[in-house]
């Protein structure tokens, strides 16, 4: 079972990052590549009000984290889903993935939001796939939904 935790997120006087529910579970519990998870929790979630599901079936699971959170922006809400496992030469590779509806097109989205993104190409006829010219390793998906929706998926994957 998971460790469902409900936060209200606070960023320290100083300037540091906010802390999430992602601190709090790597202060309950032995979880991989615990920093860099908290680092990049921080960054995705930043001061959004969110909850987290971890998925640890064995407490010795040292290699593999997953978590899934239900993060709630002013306009719309999220789910944002963390992956951490420890590779072959023993250090973390993560990731995160961001998913959620536009109302409106995704030709409208990648206008107003994505416009500063790179064109990849198509994954299939309803989904353009975009890379961020600002964070290395970012890219977007963008699918189509009855014409006046526009599925979102953002996914990080940081190689350390």
């Amino acid at each position: 079972m998971g460790l469902l935790l409900s936060h209200a997120v606070f960023a320290s006087e100083q300037g540091e990052e906010p802390h999430t529910s992602m601190d709090t579970i790597a202060s309950q519990q032995v979880i991989p590549c615990s920093s860099e998870l908290r680092q990049l929790a921080a960054a995705s979630l930043k001061q959004n009000p969110h909850r987290i599901l971890t998925h640890k079936n064995d407490d010795d699971d040292i290699h593999l984290f997953n978590a899934l959170s239900v993060t709630h922006y002013r306009d719309r809400d999220s789910h944002v889903s963390f992956h951490g496992v420890r590779n072959e030469k023993g250090t973390c590779d993560t990731s995160v993935t961001e998913s959620y509806v536009l109302q409106t097109s995704c030709a409208d989205a990648r206008h107003e939001a994505f416009s500063k993104w790179n064109f990849q190409g198509k994954l299939d006829k309803k989904t353009m796939v975009l890379t961020s010219k600002r964070v290395e390793g970012k890219q977007a998906f963008l699918t189509d939904q009855f014409g006046q929706f526009c599925l979102v998926t953002t996914r990080l994957v940081v190689h350390n």
